[in-house]
């Protein structure tokens, strides 16, 4: 195609669009409306359509009412439409009735049929509040046909009747939206006049008529403003649904926490006799807290970790290997950086010690750490030591589950109450979706209260890894040791009388989150800790210092085995101005 063709092409489509994609291949024979103001206000109207789709293959036609107005000062004014009978070639055929946007449709035919040729569709309803009041008189002004059909009409007709002799003047238009061309127009009598089109309709075209009669000839009817599913919701009813289900929900939440969730703990009666029966109560009974010297029953510094935030954290796993190398099965060398703005790199290196002894975790973690080689660098498990992070952290929780500290694998119970959590709010989602669709607000109301409980319950499941009775005593004594490292400089004795006790401690700190605040309290106390044959750094050993880049160390180790390989993707009056019209199509 030329370019100044397909200009001309395109300039076309932008000034006739409606026209060009609107207009379908079949027709309206003739729109005959027969339109009765009743003695209680409301208008009856009968349409008869006679349409004919040809060869096509229709399961009928649909008509589009308006029920909402605007007036010269740009308010709304609300009609109401109510459908009391549609036929086809005189018999009742199916039909649906629903609003769309300002519009009610009638839509009628057999979704499980077609027609085609000539068929004749009779439509009654009674409209509401489209009567206008003036000064000196009242007036119906009714657009027969109304403009968005989207096909011609070749014939269109009109008879009003009022219930009364009282009409005082007519007149009728047609033609596009706010034509003045004059259609014909009849006064039969003082109560009846008719009017006709004086051609044929094209597609987008409409005839209005207006008829004013005697003033206060029938009630003038003002229809409310549509109630909002929204109004409904501040209902009295839809607020004590959502109060009750948010309250039942949520006391569902709590008692599940309370009786599922909620640690058990046990004490000796008396704490020097060893015979005395162990109670297993709540944790609402006070907890004392004493400080411990050593873990408690020696426990790893990654079991105590699990036990304080019932996690198996990252951090967990990092402590464990400083564990392994102030034990002996490793070593950690600190490397110089390569440039000034360069990040410190560390090597782990095996040791000949016989690792038979360690815990199921610690072998997995071990093995894993030196598949490869007796030797690795910590830039080296950037990107490859996630996936083994997460079979150390199975262990972990093995682990602590076989230690009788939890019931269950506290990752699993969480996940579990998670996922119940989240389908209780896709429930409340459905109920909220249905009862939009089907405009029950109290559905709606208990739908919102549905998905606070499922909230709730996300929020609860990270709490509902419930200890033992021996794990919550083993936290208690826990949060006992916590207190002794915290505090260490209160406690100056006994880091002298032990001298490798800094190393013994240093993985327990990196738990609890103390490494830089411990190593400075040993500055503040006068200790000078030994080098610690495991550990090998750039400057001379100084036990603030050495805390600083164990520190260090710690994050940037927890940071190289958590990486995950990033993926890779490729990124006056005139027509229509009155009451009715509206349209319709085919479907």
């Amino acid at each position: 195609m030329k370019p100044i063709s397909l200009f001309l092409s395109l300039l076309f489509l932008f000034i006739f669009p409606t026209k060009l994609f609107a207009q379908e291949n079949w027709t309206i024979n003739s729109f005959d409306s027969k339109v009765v103001v009743l003695a209680s206000g409301k208008v009856a109207v009968t349409e008869t359509i006679e349409a004919d789709f040809g060869s096509l293959q229709k399961h009928g036609i649909f008509r589009d009412v308006p029920f909402v107005y605007e007036n010269q000062d740009r308010s709304k004014r609300y009609t109401d439409i109510e459908v009391s009978s549609v036929k086809s070639n005189g018999s009742s055929i199916p039909y649906k009735t629903y609003k769309e946007g300002d519009f009610f449709r009638i839509k009628i035919g057999d979704p499980d049929k077609t027609v085609s040729g000539r068929q004749v569709y009779k439509i009654e309803y009674f409209a509401s509040g489209v009567l206008n009041s003036f000064d000196g008189y009242d007036e119906l002004y009714w657009n027969v046909t109304g403009t968005n059909w989207p096909v011609p009409i070749t014939n269109v007709q009109a008879m009003v009747t009022l219930p009364k002799p009282a009409i005082s003047q007519i007149t009728c238009y047609e033609g596009a939206l706010g034509s003045k061309d004059p259609c014909q127009s009849k006064q039969i009598s003082q109560s009846a006049a008719f009017f006709t089109s004086s051609r044929g309709l094209n597609e987008g075209e409409n005839l209005s008529l207006v008829v004013g009669y005697t003033k206060g000839l029938v009630p003038i009817i003002d229809v409310p403003p549509p109630k909002s599913i929204f109004d409904d919701l501040f209902s009295l009813p839809s607020i004590a649904a959502f109060v009750v289900v948010t309250l039942i929900g949520i006391s569902a939440v709590l008692w599940l926490w309370l009786s599922r969730g909620r640690d058990y703990w046990q004490r000796q009666a008396f704490l020097g006799d060893p015979n005395a029966k162990h109670e297993v109560k709540p944790i609402g009974a006070h907890e004392t807290i004493v400080v411990e010297y050593t873990p408690p029953e020696n426990l790893r510094p990654a079991q105590v970790g699990t036990l304080v935030d019932e996690r198996a954290d990252t951090l967990d796993v990092t402590a464990t290997i400083v564990d392994l190398a102030t034990r002996g099965f490793l070593t950690i060398k600190e490397e110089s950086k390569k440039w000034l703005f360069g990040s410190t790199d560390y090597e782990l290196a095996k040791t000949d010690k016989d690792t038979k002894d360690l815990l199921p975790y610690e072998k997995e973690l071990y093995d894993r750490l030196f598949d490869e080689g007796p030797a690795v660098k910590m830039s080296n498990l950037k990107t490859k030591f996630y996936e083994d992070l997460k079979a150390v952290k199975d262990k972990l929780y093995e682990q602590v589950v076989n230690d009788k500290f939890f019931y269950e694998n506290p990752e699993s119970v969480r996940k579990k109450y998670l996922f119940f959590g989240l389908g209780v709010g896709v429930l409340g989602g459905l109920l909220i979706w249905f009862g939009f669709m089907f405009l029950i607000a109290i559905l709606i109301a208990v739908g919102v209260g549905v998905i606070i409980s499922g909230v709730a319950l996300i929020v609860c499941s990270q709490f509902m890894a419930r200890k033992t009775a021996r794990g919550r005593e083993m936290y208690r004594r826990i949060t006992g040791f916590e207190l002794f490292i915290s505090t260490a400089e209160k406690y100056r004795q006994r880091f002298f009388e032990k001298k490798n006790m800094f190393n013994e401690v240093l993985p327990y700190a990196i738990v609890f989150g103390l490494t830089e605040k411990f190593a400075q309290a040993f500055k503040e106390m006068g200790i000078e800790p030994a080098q610690p044959s495991w550990y090998t750094g750039t400057v001379p050993f100084n036990a603030a210092v050495f805390g600083t880049s164990i520190s260090s160390f710690s994050n940037s180790l927890s940071s190289a085995i958590a990486s995950a390989p990033s993926s890779s993707g490729f990124s006056g009056g005139g027509s229509g101005g009155g009451f009715g019209g509206g349209g319709g199509g085919s479907w």
